[in-house]
């Protein structure tokens, strides 16, 4: 399998070559220190000067799209210009209308900024979609979860990482590797090891938690029973002890973060036998009810006043995009109170840190 950095950089090399073909373009390209998934893009031309941050996408699915457009907010600094390995005519109108431009492999484009303006269509896939890398599976995806929520933890052993993780023992080390070689993890002078590029590592981690971990973890579509609603749930978790065994995750995990707003669905993280969860909460299961029962990932959640414990806040932002124009709102609330600083700070001694 070719390397992801590889991979990312073809994209990248690619889309160069076509702004190259632009009449009186003259791109300069200038990776992010550490990773080849993004960076800086000037182009220079007739227009004058325009300055885009870059972000690498080997495979633009729907749902990758309509991640990249929530996240897009809180890049900051200069317009996202998306590349990819292709960008169909369906996902191209929905970037256009939230105002991202991208450039793909085949040449099709979208660049609105200043006095430049171009906009190519219709051209067909170039190149084979790239292979998704091995750290970004559902495996991995369970790795790099504890790690964002600890970075603390890249210095722990491989044992200890695949009992709190959840998998296999062998499959530790080639994730962690992966990660080294893609920039998001480096070992100071003291041989400690750092996660950096946090909050691009968080984009890509919910991306293919939404993709690919999360179909895997489903377990149910529920309803509440008879006149019970979903205000009811928290009362009847209390009622039947099982906060050790149930984290609260989408709208109403939110709600009760947040406070004061009214939840529609709920996502909830269990442990142990569903079936029994079911019934001792009165949940019928219903392909179209609004509770969602998922297998819980490893590691312990922070309880939640009195008998109750929330998924962590990186599940209650992924589970609340996957709720659609619903959950964005709340989605923005979790990520300024709960990610943003720990996302957003400078590289700082892993072993020194704590999720909040």
């Amino acid at each position: 399998m070719a390397n992801r950095k590889d991979q990312d950089q073809d994209i990248i090399e690619l889309c160069m070559a076509s702004l190259h073909a632009l009449p009186g373009c003259r791109p300069a390209y200038a990776p992010a220190p550490g990773t080849a998934a993004g960076g800086t893009l000037v182009l220079s031309g007739p227009w004058g000067e325009c300055r885009y941050q870059v972000r690498v996408v080997a495979r633009l699915t729907p749902l990758a799209a309509q991640l990249i457009m929530h996240q897009a907010p809180t890049a900051g600094g200069e317009p996202l210009l998306l590349l990819a390995d292709f960008v169909s005519e369906r996902l191209a109108a929905q970037l256009r209308g939230a105002g991202i431009a991208f450039l793909d492999t085949a040449g099709n484009a979208s660049l609105h900024q200043s006095a430049l303006l171009v906009e190519i269509s219709g051209r067909k896939r170039r190149v084979r979609p790239a292979r998704t890398s091995r750290g970004f599976q559902p495996s991995g995806l369970r790795l790099i979860h504890l790690l964002l929520r600890k970075p603390e933890a890249l210095n722990w052993t491989y044992r200890r990482l695949a009992e709190e993780a959840g998998l296999a023992l062998g499959a530790v080390g080639p994730v962690l590797k992966e990660l080294a070689a893609r920039g998001f993890s480096l070992e100071d002078e003291t041989g400690k090891r750092r996660l950096r590029n946090r909050l691009d590592l968080f984009r890509r981690w919910e991306i293919g938690y939404l993709e690919r971990l999360r179909p895997k973890l489903l377990v149910e579509h529920c309803r509440p029973a008879g006149d019970l609603g979903l205000a009811a749930l928290p009362d009847l978790i209390r009622q039947q002890n099982l906060h050790g065994q149930i984290q609260i995750g989408g709208e109403l995990g939110a709600a009760l973060a947040l406070e004061g707003s009214r939840p529609r669905r709920a996502s909830l993280h269990v442990k142990g036998d569903p079936l029994a969860i079911m019934l001792r909460l009165r949940l019928v299961p219903d392909p179209e009810g609004e509770v969602v029962l998922l297998q819980a990932l490893g590691g312990r959640a922070a309880p939640h006043g009195e008998r109750l414990t929330l998924a962590d806040p990186l599940l209650l932002h992924a589970e609340l995009l996957a709720a659609g124009d619903a959950g964005d709102a709340l989605a923005a609330q979790i990520y300024e109170r709960f990610l943003a600083r720990h996302l957003q700070q400078r590289d700082v001694a892993a072993s020194a840190e704590r999720f909040p």
